[in-house]
């Protein structure tokens, strides 16, 4: 089930993508004669550098404003990952958790707990996992559906509270003024 719904968010995804990249044009005729007249196209390489005819929709790609960072949150709390982007417009942003998709655009993948909320902007969309624990620690990608793919990478660490054991023993009497050991043991954390 969980594999069927990243299937469909990646054909999504790859919808949008295709979508925003073809174009058809006009086409004139009808079905009874079965004659079409489609709409011819020009192909210009632009590879060569010479950007003067080059279409100005094209040259406002969307750029990451965010950078990759590593964050560090207790166990517990709640993680908020940035990803602003310029010029987002017509373009779908996806989280990613070990490569793994947790949202496209707003919509949360596969979150059974209500733990993990996505906060939509004008400039992005921020990562919101609430109630961290030791399993959400992580890379977690903000990447830009393009034609060539782009994104940014956080780091993302949850510190554990620690458990510690004072490690049982004989009684210990000390007088004022005089030093005593006692032992203990971190569990975890």
């Amino acid at each position: 089930n969980l594999k069927m719904r990243q299937g469909l968010v990646l054909l999504l995804g790859l919808s949008v993508i295709l979508y925003r990249e073809v174009s058809c044009g006009p086409v004139s005729g009808s079905d009874e004669g079965n004659s079409y007249d489609y709409q011819e196209y020009e192909y210009t390489d632009y590879q060569n550098g010479d950007l003067e005819d080059y279409p100005s929709n094209a040259l406002h790609m969307p750029t990451f404003i965010s950078s990759s960072q590593a964050y560090t949150v207790n166990e517990g709390e709640t993680a908020r990952l940035p990803c602003k982007v310029k010029n987002l417009h017509g373009f779908v942003l996806l989280w990613k958790k070990d490569g793994q998709i947790i949202s496209v655009g707003q919509h949360i993948i596969d979150d059974d707990n209500n733990r993990i909320l996505s906060e939509s902007r004008t400039d992005g969309i921020a990562l919101i996992l609430r109630q961290v624990r030791p399993t959400d620690s992580g890379f977690y990608s903000c990447q830009i559906s393009a034609p060539q793919p782009r994104f940014i990478q956080h780091k993302l660490h949850i510190r554990v509270k620690p458990v510690i054991q004072i490690d049982e023993g004989t009684e210990i009497i000390l007088e004022e003024g005089s030093y005593g050991n006692l032992t203990c043991s971190i569990l975890s954390g």
